[in-house]
């Protein structure tokens, strides 16, 4: 079983097609929000263009979560409504995907055990993440846009018991885990 995550595209189709390399054979892709909307206090940088990631986004296999930057509008143009938490499970692994923006980690703690899930994926910082506290594994996909941290625009990517974050421009891994 392969599962992919990714957040805070903000509206660039190139890096989202970069992405899709890693991802195109997963038995499911999770998006953490911040799709099309660039954000207020992100520059706009060479290659936002967020019609046709819209269209991208439509013809592809994802389950999306609602961002701070997801407005009603981003809505209409995908034609399909983002839900502030989505809810996946497969082989034993409970996922709960949300962008993180309004919990602290005690609210995170709170809603995964309210969901039986024993793997949250938030988005929001834009930075990488794994962490696991009282038996529940944290993960951050970071931003495949405007990656903030070390400055890696990425991924991660569930298989065989291991998170693997990769960097979408050269494919290589960053960190690896076993969860």
């Amino acid at each position: 079983m392969k599962i992919g995550f990714i957040s805070d595209i903000h509206g660039y189709p190139e890096k989202f097609n970069m992405a899709l390399k890693y991802l195109k054979d997963a038995d499911a892709i999770l998006c953490a929000g911040d799709i099309l909307y660039h954000g207020p206090r992100n520059p706009i940088m060479e290659g936002y263009n967020p019609l046709p990631l819209a269209d991208e986004i439509k013809n592809t296999k994802i389950l999306i979560a609602k961002g701070n930057c997801d407005a009603e509008v981003d809505e209409m143009v995908l034609g399909f409504s983002l839900m502030p938490v989505i809810y996946y499970e497969k082989d034993g692994i409970r996922i709960i995907t949300l962008h993180g923006h309004n919990h602290d980690e005690a609210g995170l703690e709170n809603l995964a055990k309210s969901y039986n899930a024993n793997l949250v994926v938030t988005g929001h910082t834009h930075v990488r993440k794994f962490e696991k506290i009282n038996g529940i594994t944290y993960i951050n996909p970071g931003s495949v846009s405007i990656p903030k941290g070390d400055g890696q625009p990425s991924i991660a990517i569930y298989e065989d018991g291991q998170i693997n974050f990769i960097n979408i421009e050269n494919g290589q891994i960053i960190e690896s885990h076993r969860i």
